[in-house]
């Protein structure tokens, strides 16, 4: 993958420091990536759609050499566009160790639906909710669709995080101008509470949630 990340920045004549800045990416994931510290299976599916997306190169030629750099694996056929899935599941309880978050399926969503919202599909990935703080809004087992480019935290949106090591999807509250972690169940005491986020322990956003699929009884 290393030489296929070097080959795509010639091809799009960018640095890796580009990278970097343009993805919000660490030196250390980029350059692992490069010199093949880094297996392709353990990439991120977050960051294999922000630099595929920057560079503008096929993911699955990225990834697995599959195809050439200018294949379109965004959109498949009939008008369906093929969306990432990942193995780790997204905590909407007491939190999921963020743990083998790479790439493991793909699931299909109208190409002209993400297009009415304007969402690339190259920027876009699928997990699963775990728990039960988020219900009703999502319920455990519920597919969530997230948007890895919109990281800027919005008031009351939901959005794919890591606080502490832990991967979840939480609502992120503006209160006083300090951003709060809360929960959509109220019903469950030790929900109820927001919580404070101290951005000095490893706090990131991942992705604002922007579908949510789940099965009706």
């Amino acid at each position: 993958m290393g030489t296929r990340l070097q080959e795509a920045l010639e091809l799009r004549q960018r640095t890796a420091p580009d990278v970097i800045a343009a993805c919000r990416l660490s030196k250390g994931a980029v350059y692992n990536i490069l010199n093949d510290l880094t297996k392709p299976e353990k990439v991120r599916a977050e960051t294999v759609n922000k630099v595929a997306g920057y560079l503008n190169v096929s993911r699955d030629w990225l990834v697995w050499g599959k195809g050439s750099p200018e294949d379109v694996d965004a959109v498949a056929e009939e008008g369906w566009s093929d969306i990432v899935g990942v193995r780790q599941a997204a905590a909407l309880g007491e939190g999921a160790v963020v743990d083998d978050y790479a790439e493991t399926h793909k699931l299909k969503f109208r190409a002209e639906s993400l297009r009415r919202k304007h969402l690339r599909a190259d920027r876009l990935a699928v997990l699963y909710g775990k728990g039960d703080s988020m219900s009703p809004t999502i319920k455990n087992g519920d597919a969530i669709l997230f948007d890895t480019s919109d990281i800027e935290p919005r008031d009351e949106k939901i959005y794919v995080i890591s606080y502490e090591g832990v991967l979840m999807a939480k609502r992120l509250v503006d209160l006083g101008g300090r951003w709060f972690i809360a929960s959509d169940n109220k019903d469950d005491p030790k929900w109820r509470k927001p919580v404070a986020v101290d951005e000095t322990r490893q706090f990131a956003i991942h992705g604002r949630v922007r579908w949510i699929g789940s099965w009706e009884d």
